[in-house]
């Protein structure tokens, strides 16, 4: 299919997909009923919507990962809203009002991002079908009067209710944004689905407390209780958003750090980035935290931190290295962490840096650690660094003119044959298989 005549037929879908949507998010605007209609309902659902929506422009970010801003989730207070409404108010005051912040927060900033208006309405009616879905769900749940109070096992299952409730509004969002995403953009279902599902999860428990908290306020005080909620959401909003800044600071000063070693060694143009997502990838695959995933990836980085400070003469030497020479070159591991020791929000990386060259029978350096003193981290970067060595790089500026390069099968040998003296049997074996997955995306992408 041409590229022309595949734009028109994604496009036809989106068009089909959103008339479907359309239809039936205002056939349940109609089946709730106008707020107008039922007393002191649209002072309610104006009141709501205008604290949602403002903080809706007001979202907060937090991380997924340690140090890792970037993954991470806006979380936003509309929902909570919504969901609260639900079990205190029922569907319709939720479906309306989440209809109403929807659309409102999308006008704004359709406006101010200049944005396609097709896109609000698209959401607003996704929001509707997640408010009427979750709605169903939250009447199994009723609220006793104020007047008969809240007993334990009341509360108990009122929060097992409002839990339900919030799990199913997000992930029948997560179910309408994968069909959305595969209908406009023309990917794979059933993948779009599970990564929207895995991350329903993270983006449900953290909404939980606030939710219950919204709820109790609304139930105990009215509108009036919920404008005493947005002080503190606005108070951690603004620790997220120094927090953020406080790391942002500490990968630009990875990056930085990285190009200084690019600058002074010519070899290690695309050494250290490859090192350091293989790396990742075998951490991931031994099971390691996500957090311990990205302090590796950002070590491996600056593996070879400490060669900037070693005479240039000998790491550009064309030919092999005199002993003296590779004495030299043998204290690189150790003083890339004396660069590092005096940073104390680097201090977690230093490690992996420090010992990447050690060897579990001991004879490595610079401190001839042995077996389980060394740490994963600088056995996973032991193991990769070497195999890259091996391999020679991915193009002829970057392989050593005094050594063969060997490949990728020669590497692998090699790495075996070092495995349980020099490398981690362990590792080696995981490397070996993420090896092997790499190997057929690089000769299609080079086939291509």
């Amino acid at each position: 299919m041409a590229p022309d005549e595949r734009r028109g037929y994604l496009r036809k879908r989106f068009l089909l997909w959103s008339g479907l949507l359309s239809i039936g998010a205002a056939s349940l605007l109609l089946k709730a009923g106008s707020p107008i209609q039922r007393e002191g309902h649209l002072t309610l659902l104006l009141g709501l919507g205008t604290v949602a929506l403002i903080a809706e422009l007001l979202l907060v970010r937090y991380p997924l990962r340690h140090a890792y801003t970037g993954r991470g989730i806006w979380m936003s207070v509309s929902t909570p809203v919504v969901v609260a409404a639900l079990m205190l108010y029922g569907w319709a005051m939720g479906v309306w009002l989440d209809a109403l912040i929807t659309f409102g927060a999308g006008l704004l900033v359709a406006r101010l991002k200049q944005s396609h208006i097709r896109w609000v309405w698209l959401n607003t009616a996704q929001s509707i079908l997640c408010a009427a879905g979750a709605g169903g769900f939250a009447s199994l749940f009723a609220l006793p009067p104020q007047s008969a109070g809240l007993t334990v096992d009341t509360f108990a299952r009122l929060a097992m209710g409002l839990f339900g409730t919030l799990a199913l509004y997000s992930i029948v969002n997560a179910v309408l944004m994968a069909i959305t995403i595969t209908l406009t953009e023309g990917v794979q279902f059933r993948w779009v689905l599970r990564e929207s599902l895995l991350d329903t999860p993270r983006e449900t428990l953290p909404m939980f407390p606030l939710t219950l908290l919204l709820m109790a306020v609304l139930y105990l005080y009215g509108f009036g209780g919920l404008l005493t909620v947005l002080a503190p959401y606005l108070a951690l909003r603004q620790a997220f958003i120094l927090y953020m800044r406080q790391h942002e600071l500490y990968h630009q000063t990875i990056r930085s750090l990285g190009f200084l070693i690019q600058r002074a060694h010519p070899y290690t143009g695309g050494h250290l980035q490859r090192v350091a997502q293989w790396g990742r990838k075998v951490a991931e695959q031994l099971g390691l935290p996500p957090e311990r995933c990205e302090l590796l990836y950002e070590a491996a980085l600056l593996h070879d931190l400490g060669k900037t400070v070693l005479d240039e003469r000998v790491l550009n030497k064309p030919g092999r290295l005199t002993p003296n020479e590779w004495k030299q070159i043998q204290r690189h591991p150790q003083l890339g962490a004396e660069i590092l020791s005096n940073v104390p929000f680097l201090n977690a990386i230093v490690p992996g840096i420090a010992y990447h060259h050690e060897r579990l029978d001991g004879k490595g350096y610079p401190h001839g650690l042995r077996g389980d003193q060394i740490p994963i981290e600088a056995r996973i970067i032991a193991v990769v660094d070497a195999f890259d060595a091996m391999i020679g790089g991915e193009s002829p500026s970057q392989q050593r003119p005094y050594r063969r390069a060997l490949s990728i099968q020669e590497a692998l040998v090699e790495l075996r044959r070092g495995a349980g003296s020099q490398f981690d049997p362990q590792v080696v074996a995981i490397f070996e298989q993420v090896v092997q997955e790499w190997t057929p995306l690089t000769r299609k992408a080079k086939d291509g």
